[in-house]
């Protein structure tokens, strides 16, 4: 069957289009396969973009589909003449083809659709370099490759699998050892054992959200994940950072890597010489570690798309995404009609789909909304607490809420905290009150003004959840694994021993 060109250069065939809408009309088996393979816009002739529209309200309306009611609806819709009246419905008719090969036709509707967007996408990078100023070399580049691959998302018809291969794929699957890295996880590893216990690791495929109120630590946190991943594994880690310059963040990587005081990384002032030898020796280790960083800070959501996959191009053993922070990434459409709830729940989609197609964890710092300030003593952070869209929640496959018991101005006197046993108080609680009394875990380093975070997984799609405490260090920005002394009087205290 050759493709016809009617009034237009472009690609389609409008025997295949009235086939597949004369099956739809007659088979229910037909129309169902075909609602969910096509799209209005896939149809090219008018007549029959009306056609598929009518039939697909009746769908929706869950009305029975027929020449009858889609005659009924296209008068309803003022467009029965526009489409050639009943006569033309008659013709699809007549076009209709067997479900056995219904595939096929289908198949040339949706290949000559995407030949189109392709083309016309084509031109429309033609005309904006013929006829626009280019400001931005790489940046015409990256949006023109978006265009193409918005053009040709859709080349492949999604289908059924069945059991019985996909058993097979099953029994090799089970049959193939999976690697164990450290700390027993199956994942890339976070850097910390007892987050590793209960995540199992970060997973490819998976979208990864790290949630706090501002300055509890969850840039801090997936910095640090991100040096321990690098190092740790020597897999190449991309950071997008919207809130803070490249310079920025280096100097928090050598204050996580070598425990120098960010304060005196800043001003390069009362360093004894034990620091400037730390900082040389980090500063060599940093060189070596593969993480690039992005911090263009009014990047778009496409831009983060085509870069990730332009490094990954590069570097296939890609291991790592994090953008820093969601609430920052845009859209093209931003000044558009979308409400921020909106926008947002199309950033995380494609955050969750870029996860997916990639096979790469993207970790992505969230702000917490200020529902969790209105709290009264309880200020633990819940899923429901997630800033802007309840489709972060949905999309994430694991979900990290920190609280910090410092970070609250109202928090507990000494005197309060003073009057209650430390069997009575929650690890926070006690945290605070042994920092001040200096009666800390014997072999524990409590310098760089510490904290302790509870890192509460509140959601693990593919595992268990659970909350895991770490040492912050705030002058520093490392966060720590607590000693093994830690977790032994805490347990002690906890049974009563002490």
């Amino acid at each position: 069957m050759a493709t016809k060109k009617l009034f237009s250069d472009l690609p389609f065939n409008e025997d295949a289009e009235k086939a597949v809408l004369g099956s739809a009309l007659l088979s229910n088996e037909a129309l169902y396969s075909i609602l969910a393979s096509l799209q209005e816009d896939d149809f090219y002739v008018i007549k029959n973009r009306i056609i598929f529209r009518a039939i697909a309200n009746l769908f929706n309306k869950k009305t029975a589909v027929d020449t009858l009611t889609v005659t009924e609806e296209l008068m309803n819709m003022k467009e029965l003449e526009a489409v050639g009246g009943v006569d033309y419905l008659r013709q699809c008719c007549d076009a209709m083809v067997s479900l056995a090969s219904l595939d096929f036709y289908i198949n040339i509707v949706n290949d000559q659709a995407v030949l189109r967007k392709l083309i016309l996408a084509a031109r429309r990078i033609n005309d904006d370099y013929s006829e626009k100023e280019i400001d931005d070399v790489n940046d015409f580049i990256l949006k023109s490759e978006e265009s193409i691959k918005d053009a040709t998302a859709r080349r492949r018809i999604s289908s059924f699998k069945r059991t019985d291969n996909l058993a097979k794929e099953l029994a090799v699957r089970m049959n193939t050892p999976i690697a164990v890295g450290e700390d027993n996880c199956t994942g890339l590893t976070t850097g910390y054992p007892s987050l590793n216990k209960i995540t199992g690791g970060l997973h490819a495929g998976d979208m990864i959200i790290v949630a706090a109120r501002p300055s509890v630590g969850k840039t801090a946190l997936a910095m640090n994940i991100a040096y321990k991943a690098a190092s740790h594994t020597n897999k190449p880690v991309a950071i997008f950072s919207l809130e803070m310059s490249c310079e920025q963040l280096m100097d928090r990587l050598l204050g996580i890597a070598s425990s120098v005081k960010l304060s005196d990384i800043k001003t390069r002032r009362f360093m004894s010489d034990r620091d400037r030898a730390k900082i040389n020796a980090t500063i060599n280790e940093l060189s070596q570690l593969p993480i690039y960083i992005d911090d263009t800070s009014s990047i778009k959501l496409m831009d983060i798309l085509a870069n990730s996959r332009k490094l990954q191009a590069e570097h296939p053993d890609l291991g790592l995404i994090i953008v820093d922070y969601l609430g920052l990434v845009t859209t093209e459409s931003s000044k558009g009609g979308d409400s921020r709830q909106e926008e947002v729940r199309k950033i995380s989609l494609a955050l969750k789909s870029l996860a997916k197609e990639l096979k790469v964890p993207v970790i992505a710092v969230s702000q917490l909304s200020r529902n969790v300030e209105q709290r009264g003593e309880n200020k633990r952070p819940m899923l429901s607490d997630l800033r802007d869209s309840g489709s972060i929640e949905q999309d994430a496959d694991v979900v990290m809420l920190l609280y910090r018991e410092d970070y609250y101005k109202n928090q507990k006197s000494d005197k309060q905290l003073g009057e209650k046993k430390l069997k009575d108080m929650n690890n926070s609680e006690r945290f605070e009150a042994m920092k001040k009394t200096n009666e800390m875990a014997k072999g524990q380093q409590f310098a760089g003004d510490a904290s302790l975070v509870e890192v509460d997984v509140a959601k693990n799609r593919n595992g268990q959840t659970g909350k895991t405490p770490l040492f912050f260090y705030k002058a520093y920005g490392r966060f720590d694994q607590p000693s093994r002394e830690w977790v032994e009087q805490m347990k002690a205290i906890d049974e009563g021993n002490e």
